[in-house]
């Protein structure tokens, strides 16, 4: 503990110290009714859907909004798209915090209405510019499901119950990059490119008021705060001047705490190499998957002469193989995870299985994808292999995520915040760097590459899952 908070703990003597009236205080959030728990799960699930359709429902629509807008540069079509996920890399800066210090309700609550608010701008953009701001603002304000759900399933659901959970929280972006696309391409070829907003706009609105109806705040911290400041103003009112304090106090000013909170997601990937390097692959297999998902009309339209809509729904290859990969997380990662606490050897780092297997699956996926495009095997070749590789990513980011969840409890926030950060970094980068990648080397070569990196990064992934306990406990610091 530092000096700066020393003096406020001095005497712990004269304070009453707040906390949980046992262990089935029907306040506690892990103690909810099974109902309420799955109902906050569920609606922040499908929060998480449409921010994350929000990423890529525009992809279809960019050839009509550079020629509505009258636009010739190369840069401004894939920026459109990338400028959202750019907005994931701003976002979880100061969204982490404050549900850290705040909480977790108000942060929904805010950062959902600016999300209506910005789509809207989107779909009444006067000009290009204007559009990209709006798309911007709403990535960023977007962020704060995809960084915060993982904290509050951690504060509502126990550890070998998780998997389930963190299935549905993971569904949204998975599903975006496979889902948006053909459901953007309809909407494109029925009403023009607005329509994407204003659908995205309704459905959102929808989604917030269910959110208003539904959840409450989760965080055992910022809950057990407000029973002690009821306790004290309740005793103050009596004369009683007393100190009233929660248990999980640790003696910061709300100023002193927005602080600390703010250098923790750079903090937990600085001092520590496991996240470090796991967020470094998380950006490239972001990466690799919005390169992916920005070529693949391009491949069809240009190699298979494939229509605007049947490019769209091309995207289900990708769409498959997340179900299938999901699928297998959710009915088996709990139950290795009961196996494994039954035989009293537990660890986080046991969530890290399926990441193992996601290297080679994705290595395998790129090769066969560019490959098959390459030599104009029938068009089912390449699509199957998009499958393929979104059975990768789900394997890669649900061990990851589900591992960060279980290695960081109360500050998981944080340590997603920081791989969100880091990966959002791969999703707008790379991307801009395939229409290159592809004209230098061709499909086969360009694909080969990717796969060539995935292969290269495994020997890393599996390390970490033998030897990764070790190292985070050799570099376990103060949060």
């Amino acid at each position: 503990m530092d000096g700066e908070t020393a003096p406020l703990l001095a005497d712990r003597s004269e304070v009453h110290w707040v906390s949980w009236d046992g262990p089935d205080d029907p306040q506690n959030p892990l103690n909810w009714d099974q109902r309420k728990k799955w109902a906050h799960v569920t609606s922040l699930s499908v929060l998480t859907l449409l921010v994350a359709l929000g990423a890529t429902m525009i992809v279809p629509a960019v050839p009509q909004i550079i020629e509505h807008f009258n636009e010739h540069s190369r840069v401004l079509g894939p920026l459109v798209t990338s400028i959202y996920v750019l907005g994931w890399i701003m976002g979880p800066m100061i969204l982490a915090p404050l549900s850290e210090t705040s909480g977790r309700l108000p942060v929904y609550t805010w950062t959902s209405a600016l999300y209506l608010l910005s789509t809207v701008a989107c779909a009444l953009s006067p000009n290009i510019g204007f559009l990209i701001v709006s798309r911007f603002v709403a990535g960023s304000v977007g962020s704060a499901s995809l960084t915060i759900t993982g904290g509050t399933i951690s504060d509502l659901i126990p550890l070998q119950q998780r998997g389930l959970a963190l299935a549905l929280y993971m569904l949204g972006p998975i599903l975006g990059p496979s889902v948006g696309p053909p459901l953007g391409g309809l909407l494109v070829d029925t009403w023009g490119w607005r329509s994407v907003f204003w659908a995205m706009a309704v459905l959102f609105a929808c989604s917030t008021l269910a959110q208003v109806a539904i959840l409450r705040e989760t965080y055992a911290a910022v809950i057990l705060a407000r029973n002690a400041s009821h306790l004290q103003f309740k005793n103050r009112l009596q004369g009683n001047s007393a100190v009233w304090r929660s248990e999980l106090d640790v003696g910061l000013s709300s100023s002193q705490a927005m602080r600390r909170a703010a250098v923790r997601p750079v903090t937990l990937t600085l001092k520590s190499p496991v996240n470090l390097y796991l967020s470094l692959v998380s950006a490239y297999v972001n990466g690799a998957l919005f390169l992916l998902v920005t070529t693949l009309s391009l491949v069809l339209r240009k190699e298979y002469h494939f229509s605007a809509k049947a490019v769209g729904f091309a995207f289900e290859g990708v769409g498959v193989g997340n179900l299938v990969g999901l699928g297998v997380f959710a009915t088996t990662s709990d139950r290795y995870i009961r196996a494994r606490r039954q035989k009293g050897v537990l660890t986080p780092e046991d969530r890290l299985v399926p990441m193992v297997a996601a290297g080679p699956m994705l290595c395998l996926g790129f090769f066969a994808y560019g490959w098959t495009a390459q030599l104009h095997a029938h068009w089912v070749w390449p699509i199957m292999s998009t499958a393929l590789i979104g059975m990768g990513n789900v394997f890669f980011f649900s061990a990851v995520i589900s591992y960060l969840v279980d290695s960081f409890t109360v500050h998981s926030a944080s340590a997603i915040a920081a791989n969100i950060i880091i990966r959002s970094l791969g999703g707008t980068l790379l991307p801009l760097a395939g229409d290159h990648l592809y004209t230098s080397l061709g499909w086969g070569k360009g694909s080969s590459v990717l796969a060539l990196i995935a292969l290269l990064l495994t020997p890393g992934l599996l390390f970490l899952y033998t030897h990764g306990e070790r190292l985070r406990e050799r570099y376990r610091f103060v949060l």
